[in-house]
């Protein structure tokens, strides 16, 4: 039976496709049958991430008008025998797929996988109440900052309205240099504070826009650190008790304010 994630942002641009395309190369390398879905309808991105756009024959839209059965859409990067991708449709609307869809999409899939990793669509509108019910942990990515931070607690109280399991916490874009000068929150305060879980703490490196550039996912890149930190949030995915990063602060951090969030 798989162990299903739905890989989630309150906002674009924080990092959550490629969170999501680099924990699957991950779990993937590690032997693991992994499944990612691309949920964002109309804006898919995955097959990029992953560096197979010239082959997207199928997509989830297809599987969802019964043009082929699902296994037919799958796409497998070359070289990772593991992996597969099913790719988000381009011209449909995400009022065009229904949450009992994506449901039995799941529940027909997950007997063949150990890991599916649901990439879902940034904020929270329609595209992402598409995917809530389903039997998936929520995964929360958020940088640092206070207008993504306020979006992350706007889409975990979401969550909790819809009875939906407590999220965990990925933080991206993190860099100890502004820890150690107290221009940025610890990623712990930041967990504390929105009452979340703190699964992983992705470093700030130019090595991933690098990465992106060569059509490499993020845990290709040529930063140990951030390959590191993306085992590593893999891992208290599955439930390791793995150490979290541990930061030098002054004493006295943002004055009087805390973090504004």
């Amino acid at each position: 039976m798989a162990r299903i994630f739905s890989i989630m942002s309150g906002k674009g641009g924080v990092g959550k496709s490629t969170l999501s395309s680099s924990l699957a190369m991950y779990f993937a390398g590690q032997g693991m049958n992994t499944l990612l879905i691309d949920g964002d309808i109309g804006l898919r991105c995955a097959d990029l991430m992953l560096n197979v756009q010239d082959r997207v024959v199928f997509d989830l839209g297809d599987v969802k008008e019964r043009l082929c059965p699902a296994n037919q859409a799958l796409i497998h990067p070359t070289g990772i025998p593991h992996l597969s991708l099913l790719a988000a449709p381009q011209m449909m609307k995400p009022s065009d797929i229904k949450s009992k869809e994506i449901n039995k999409l799941l529940e027909a899939m997950q007997e063949e996988q150990d890991i599916i990793l649901l990439d879902a669509p940034a904020g929270i509108g329609r595209g992402l109440k598409n995917l809530l019910g389903a039997p998936a942990a929520p995964v929360i990515v958020a940088t640092p900052d206070d207008v993504c931070l306020r979006d992350a607690e706007k889409m975990g109280m979401l969550l909790q309205e819809k009875g939906e399991m407590h999220p965990w916490l990925v933080l991206n874009r993190v860099n100890k240099k502004w820890i150690r000068k107290g221009e940025m929150p610890t990623p712990q305060a930041i967990a504390m504070n929105l009452d979340m879980p703190l699964a992983g703490v992705i470093p700030e490196s130019d090595a991933i826009y690098r990465a992106l550039l060569r059509h490499q996912t993020a845990y290709e890149c040529d930063d140990v650190a951030v390959r590191q930190a993306i085992e590593n949030t893999a891992s208290r995915l599955l439930g390791a008790d793995t150490p979290l990063p541990v930061y030098k602060t002054p004493r006295r951090l943002f004055g009087k304010g805390g973090v504004a969030f």
